[in-house]
C-alpha cells in the first residue's frame, strides 16, 4: 500500500525522485502508442485489408490488458524490480520483431511484435505507477501523482509523433521506439526501486478490488472510454460536422494538451477537498464540455477550447482513480492488484469508446454523440455516490 506519511509540503526532493521514473514510463510507453498507428498505415501500404490492419493494430492494447491481469503473479514470483527491467528487455525483443516485419512483411512477425509491445509496455506502466505511489507522501499525494501521470502522459504524444515522421521507413520507427526505451530504463538504473507489495497475486485479487473500490475502477472506466473517444472519434464526429480533417486532428490535440495541463490542478484539489469532490468536479466538467461541443463546433476555434476543457477533466480522471484505489486500506487486496486492475478498465475502456462512438456516428444523428458519453458520465456519477452512502 502507499505510505502514509503526514505532509507538511512535499519537499523538493519528492519531485526530484519521481521525476526520472515518470520520464522513463513516457519512454517505455511510447512503443506502444508507436506501434498502433504505424503497425496499420504499414499493413495498409502492403496491400492487407483494413479489417487485418485493424486488428493487428489493436494487440499492443490485447497485450496491455493481457500483462495486467497476470502482472501482480509475475511480479510476485519473479520479484518486482527484476520484472521492471525485464519488461525493458521484452519491449525490445517486440520492437526488433517489428523491424524484422517490417522488411519480410510476414503477418504473423506483425502479430507477435505487437502483441508483445503492449505486454512489455503494461508492465512498466502498472509498475512505474506502484513504485510514485510508494514514495509519495500522503498530504502530498494528488501533486505528485498527477506530476508523474502528466509526464507518463506525453507518451501519447511521443508515439503518434514518431509514427508520423516514420510512414515511410516504418523499421526506422521502431529503432527510435527501441532507443527510447533503452534510455528510459538506463534513467532508473541509480534509482533504489521498493519491492512494491503484491499481496497474494491471485487473479481473485482483481475482482476483489473491484468489490472494494468500485468508484475507482468506474472512474478509470469512464477516462479510458472519454479519452479513447477524444483522440479516434472527435476527429470522425468534427467530419461528420461538415469541418475539414484538419480541423478534427486540431481538436484532438487541443485534447492532448488539456490533458497534460490539467492534472496538477485536479491533484492540488484532491489534495485539498478530497478525492471524491475532485472525481464529482472533474466529471461534472466533463459533462459542461459534451454539453456544448455540438453547438460549438460551428467555430473550429472555440470547439478547440472546448476539447482542451473536456482532456484536462477526462485525463485527471486516471490520477484521480489511482488516489481513490489508494485509500483501499484491506489485508485482502495490495496495491499493485489494484493498479493493474485500474489499467485493464481504463484500456478496455479506450477500445469500447471509439467502438461505440462510430456506431453512434453509423446509426444516429451527430448529436446523439455526445448524449450518450453524457449518459456515461452520469452513470459514473451514480456509481460513486452509492458508494459513498
Amino acid at each position: 500500500m502507499p505510505q502514509n506519511e503526514p505532509s507538511g509540503g512535499a519537499p523538493f526532493a519528492q519531485f526530484r525522485s519521481i521525476f526520472p521514473l515518470s520520464l522513463s514510463a513516457a519512454l517505455s510507453e511510447t512503443p506502444g502508442w508507436l506501434a498502433a498507428p504505424l503497425v496499420g498505415l504499414t499493413l495498409l501500404d502492403q496491400g492487407y485489408s483494413t479489417t487485418a490492419a485493424g486488428i493487428v493494430a489493436s494487440l499492443p492494447a490485447a497485450g496491455i490488458v493481457t500483462m495486467s491481469a497476470i502482472l501482480p503473479a509475475i511480479a510476485r514470483r519473479a520479484g518486482v524490480v527484476r520484472t521492471f527491467y525485464a519488461a525493458a528487455a521484452l519491449l525490445v525483443i517486440s520492437l526488433l520483431i517489428l523491424v524484422a516485419a517490417s522488411h519480410e512483411g510476414s503477418l504473423w512477425l506483425w502479430c507477435v511484435g505487437s502483441y508483445g509491445v503492449g505486454l512489455g509496455a503494461s508492465m512498466r506502466w502498472v509498475l512505474t505507477d506502484g513504485f510514485v505511489n510508494h514514495i509519495a507522501v500522503s498530504g502530498q499525494r494528488g501533486r505528485l501523482l498527477a506530476f508523474h501521470e502528466t509526464i507518463r502522459s506525453c507518451a501519447l504524444g511521443f508515439g503518434p509523433l514518431v509514427a508520423s515522421f516514420t510512414t515511410d521507413d516504418p523499421a526506422r520507427g521502431f529503432l527510435i521506439a527501441i532507443a527510447m526505451t533503452l534510455i528510459g530504463t538506463t534513467l532508473t538504473l541509480g534509482i533504489r526501486l521498493p519491492e512494491v507489495k503484491t499481496g497474494r497475486a491471485h487473479f481473485s485479487d482483481l475482482t476483489a478490488g473491484l468489490r472494494l473500490a468500485p468508484a475507482a475502477f468506474a472512474v478509470a472506466f469512464l477516462c479510458g472510454v472519454l479519452e479513447g473517444v477524444a483522440a479516434a472519434t472527435v476527429p470522425l464526429y468534427a467530419v461528420t460536422m461538415g469541418l475539414s480533417a484538419a480541423t478534427g486532428a486540431l481538436m484532438v490535440a487541443a485534447s492532448g494538451l488539456g490533458n497534460l495541463l490539467g492534472q496538477l490542478p485536479f491533484g492540488a484539489f484532491a489534495d485539498q477537498a478530497g478525492t471524491q469532490p475532485a472525481i464529482r468536479l472533474s466529471i461534472v466538467l466533463a459533462i459542461a464540455a459534451l454539453l456544448v461541443l455540438h453547438p460549438m463546433m460551428e467555430a473550429p476555434i472555440a470547439a478547440a477550447v472546448t476539447m482542451a476543457i473536456f482532456g484536462a477533466t477526462a485525463g485527471a480522471l486516471y490520477t484521480l482513480a489511482v488516489m481513490e484505489a489508494a485509500t483501499v486500506n484491506s489485508a485482502e487486496v495490495s496495491m499493485l492488484p489494484l493498479l493493474a486492475a485500474i489499467a485493464v478498465l481504463y484500456t478496455v475502456g479506450d477500445i469500447a469508446g471509439p467502438v461505440l462512438g462510430g456506431f453512434v456516428l453509423d446509426v444516429a444523428p451527430p448529436l446523439a454523440l455526445p448524449a450518450v458519453f453524457i449518459a456515461a458520465c452520469i452513470l459514473t456519477l451514480a456509481i460513486a455516490g452509492r458508494e459513498r452512502s
